[in-house]
C-alpha cells in the first residue's frame, strides 16, 4: 500500500482550539441512517408510555417528550387521586454484533444526558454499527394516595375494578 492510500485512511482531526477535544472529522454521511428508540414511562407500576419510532440522529426532542410525559402523568394522577414524583430515567443503546454487556446504559434526567446518548447513537452509526436500538426508560413513584372521607367501619368492597385511562 502506497503511503499517498495509508494517508487516505488515517482519521483527521480539526484543531480549531487547543482547549477543545479535537473530535475526527465525520468522513460518512450519517443524515439518512435511523436507529429504533422504546420509549416507556412507569408511574410505580403503570405503564403509561409504550411506544417505538423509528428515528435519525437528532430528529428525538427529549425536551418535549418530558414535558408531554408531566402532562400526561400529571393529569392522570389527577384523576386518580394521587401524587408522583421522577424516580429516574435511562437510556441503553444496543446494536447488532454488540454483546449485552457492552451494551451502553446513560443516566438521562435532563437534555444533557440525552445529548450523551445522541452521541453513542453518532459513534456507533460512524463505526458503521447495525439495527441500533435505544431502549427509554422514564420511572416516576407514587408518592401519597387521596385519602377518603368515609368512615373506618364500612366493610370494603369485594367488587374488583379496573379503570383504564385513554388518552
Amino acid at each position: 500500500m502506497s503511503n499517498q492510500n495509508k494517508a487516505l485512511k488515517t482519521n483527521h482531526y480539526s484543531e480549531d482550539s487547543e482547549d477543545e477535544e479535537a473530535e475526527p472529522v465525520s468522513l460518512r454521511d450519517i443524515s439518512q441512517e435511523t436507529y429504533t428508540l422504546h420509549k416507556s414511562v412507569v408511574v410505580s407500576e403503570t405503564v403509561m408510555v409504550g411506544d417505538t419510532d423509528f428515528l435519525k440522529h437528532e430528529e428525538f426532542n427529549f425536551r418535549e417528550f418530558q414535558m408531554q410525559n408531566i402532562r400526561k402523568v400529571n393529569d392522570t394522577a389527577k384523576k386518580g387521586g394521587f401524587e408522583f414524583e421522577y424516580i429516574s430515567g435511562t437510556a441503553t443503546l444496543s446494536a447488532k454484533g454488540v454483546r449485552v454487556m457492552d451494551n451502553i446504559v446513560i443516566a438521562v434526567k435532563d437534555n444533557h444526558g440525552w445529548n450523551k446518548v445522541e452521541k453513542g447513537i453518532e459513534r456507533w452509526m460512524l463505526a458503521n454499527k447495525k439495527e441500533i436500538t435505544v431502549k427509554l426508560a422514564i420511572m416516576y413513584m407514587k408518592t401519597s394516595e387521596m385519602v377518603s372521607d368515609s368512615l373506618d367501619d364500612e366493610p370494603p368492597s369485594k367488587k374488583k375494578v379496573i379503570v383504564s385511562v385513554c388518552s
